[in-house]
């Protein structure tokens, strides 16, 4: 080696154990950029929003600007998408994402076809991966070498690289192929208007690039609490707790949605997810996929996944393979003995939304959604043999339906009851139990009023007797208000004759004369202090021995 050559290795391995404590000072201070922190070119969007379903699924967007390199940029993020709802888009209406590429990182080889084989185009697709952490293979003395790490430098004559342990001279001279670490996505952002002001401007062209995707490992469960003010007058507070296993969350918008669209693949993961390969996507989130493209996409799907598609065995090249964003987390062991309320809860989707929130995975959050002051009454439910129910009947007047949960409800700070509350559509009428009814005396009674011996005989030695009999229910009200009861009166065979205006309803699927069955039912109106009996008469094969 000549003199003035070692004086320059010399004085570039001092410039690098400079350059390398100087770093150290500075990660020391805080002001050190993380890795790819300090490359424009790296896309690293983030959390704008997130609809979260009650049955594990979040639908998420992110955003964020880039700076794109002839067209192309890189990212790390590739989220555990379920099969066919990942999108990659631009929000400039005049530039669309054209090609998505995952896999183990970009490799550029520096051999006059792939990128040409001079010191100035080594030294220009390195200054693009500053910061970036990268795998260099060059030539040294005329040996095969080399070296990875985070590029912190590129001179005239060497790159330096920080390995985390020390820092490696890499001279570009040398440079064969380039591969980028941890960075497995590539984007290629295409102008739609080809105008040669534009066509000049994609190198260094900043652009806000989008990404939606449905995967698992979030949900929300609702509660209410309802809170008893005065006889008519009732606070109904709903929150929802937010069970986050996917992914980070920060100052984010979260929409709770009432009801679960359909989605039908969503076992599967995304191709892009799970193997190397590119596709094509629009300006924005398509709403329908053709069925082509679906049928096509679960064909890739399978091939992807087929035992065909073999590791290499022999002669493996040196490539860092990089993993998809982590899975979700075990959303079924963080949700413990939580009512898991995942099925449709309506045909019209309601959202509640709240905005700026910030939950890291791993973590549960009690979110207020609303509360509102709303009317109620009461209503007594009495089905016998069993004891009559009181109920509280919740009238919607708000804006907004209500989701089904649990519902606590409280009186002067004392509890009611805690049952579930169902789905209300907006001026709709929920019944939610609170106890059974002590202060309405209720009591049934029957007896026989007539019996014809054997009336039917459906063989010679088989009879049954017709008995009529007359049945009386008792009621007396000792609540201090007046109240409306339901009654609901099973009865053993077909009812003849009511009174009070009883309806008669009939089992349709006991219409045998000795199967008969069906029921009575009244809603009556007792005031305070009074007394009502109803009474009812129905007739019934029974045997005569």
């Amino acid at each position: 080696m000549s003199t003035s050559r070692r004086a320059r290795w010399i004085g570039m391995i001092l410039l690098t154990a400079m350059a390398a404590g100087a770093g150290m000072n500075a990660a020391l201070a805080g002001d050190d950029p993380k890795d790819d922190d300090a490359n424009p070119h790296v896309w690293r969007p983030k959390t704008k929003s997130v609809a979260v379903f009650k049955n594990g699924l979040g639908f998420f967007i992110r955003e964020g600007e880039v700076v794109t390199n002839d067209g192309w940029c890189i990212g790390k993020h590739i989220p555990p998408a379920a099969f066919g709802t990942l999108a990659i888009y631009a929000k400039d209406v005049n530039e669309v994402v054209d090609i998505v590429g995952a896999g183990p990182g970009e490799v550029v080889e520096f051999d006059d076809r792939d990128a040409p084989n001079t010191i100035e185009a080594k030294r220009a697709r390195l200054a693009a991966t500053l910061n970036l952490k990268v795998e260099l293979s060059y030539k040294h003395k005329g040996e095969d070498r080399t070296a990875a790490g985070r590029l912190v430098s590129v001179g005239p004559d060497f790159a330096v690289l920080d390995t985390g342990q020390q820092s490696a001279a890499v001279p570009v001279e040398g440079i064969r192929r380039m591969q980028l670490l941890e960075l497995p996505l590539r984007l290629h952002v295409e102008r739609e208007q080809k105008t040669p002001q534009l066509k000049s401007d994609l190198s260094g062209h900043k652009t806000t690039l989008g990404m939606a995707y449905l995967r698992k490992g979030i949900t929300w469960i609702p509660d209410y609490t309802l809170k008893v003010l005065d006889e008519e007058t009732a606070e109904l507070t709903l929150r929802g707790t937010l069970v986050n296993e996917a992914e980070d969350l920060i100052h984010t918008d979260v929409n709770l949605v009432v009801g679960v669209p359909h989605f039908a693949h969503t076992e599967f993961m995304a191709p892009i997810s799970i193997g190397q390969v590119l596709r094509t996507i629009g300006a924005g989130v398509s709403g329908q996929m053709p069925g082509a493209v679906m049928t096509q996409q679960v064909m890739s799907r399978a091939a992807i996944v087929s035992n065909a598609n073999t590791a290499p065995q022999f002669g493996a090249g040196n490539v860092v393979e990089q993993p998809v964003e982590l899975s979700p987390g075990d959303l079924a062991k963080a949700l413990g003995d939580l009512p898991q309320l995942g099925g449709a809860a309506a045909t019209d989707y309601t959202v509640y939304t709240k905005r700026d929130v910030t939950l890291r995975r791993g973590e549960k959050a009690i979110i207020t959604l609303f509360t509102r002051k709303i009317k109620y009454s009461h209503v007594y439910r009495w089905s016998p043999p069993n004891r009559m129910e009181h109920s509280l009947v919740l009238h919607n007047s708000t804006d907004t339906p209500w989701t089904t949960g649990p519902c606590l409800a409280l009186s002067e700070e004392r509890p009611l009851s805690e049952d579930l509350l169902h789905y209300t559509p907006k001026g709709g009428r929920s019944e939610l139990p609170v106890t059974t009814a002590i202060n309405i005396a209720h009591e049934k009674s029957e007896r026989e009023t007539d019996r014809k011996l054997k009336a039917y005989s459906p063989h010679h030695d088989i009879s049954y007797d017709l008995v009529t009999l007359e049945g009386k229910l008792q009621l007396r009200n000792f609540e201090p208000r007046e109240t409306r009861i339901v009654i609901t009166n099973p009865v053993p065979g077909k009812t003849i004759e009511t009174s009070d205006g009883g309806a008669i309803s009939v089992d349709p699927d006991k219409l045998k004369l000795i199967e008969r069955c069906g029921s009575v039912g009244w809603t009556v109106t007792l005031k305070a202090g009074e007394e009502k009996t109803l009474r009812y008469t129905y007739e019934r094969y029974v045997p005569s021995h």
